[in-house]
């Protein structure tokens, strides 16, 4: 299970990154198609389809595994919770300035390399075409 936790872990990191570069096309999305979800910690998230779609393509490993876990239950909302992602990103990335506040640390450190976020830049820009 350490395998499991690290990489759901791994996930968590992946999607703030992800929606810290995309939140505005993302919240005008889905305040657009009013699909926010409820997340445990009592705030709200995006539609399972579109964190699952965001996180497969950053973590092509996962594909693997969703596909298992499709064969189980393939309801989005149980996918997000199985894979660690029903959070709502604001109160997550609170969260994480604190604890750095804590440490002491200037800012958030991104978890995405370098080429990541190159990726993540050019489809943004293949979008706006």
């Amino acid at each position: 299970m350490k395998f499991f936790d690290k990489f759901k872990v791994n996930l968590k990191h992946k999607w703030l990154d992800y929606d810290r570069i995309n939140r505005d096309w993302i919240v005008k999305l889905t305040d657009k198609n009013g699909s926010w979800s409820k997340t445990v910690d009592g705030g709200k998230r995006p539609n399972s389809n579109l964190i699952l779609g965001a996180i497969t393509a950053l973590e092509p490993r996962l594909a693997d595994l969703l596909y298992a876990f499709c064969e189980l239950n393939s309801e989005p909302n149980n996918l997000a919770e199985t894979l660690g992602l029903n959070f709502d990103p604001d109160i997550e990335i609170a969260k994480q300035r604190v604890e750095l506040a804590a440490t002491e640390e200037a800012e958030i450190v991104p978890l995405l390399t370098d080429n990541d976020f190159e990726y993540l830049n050019k489809v943004s820009k293949r979008g706006e075409q």
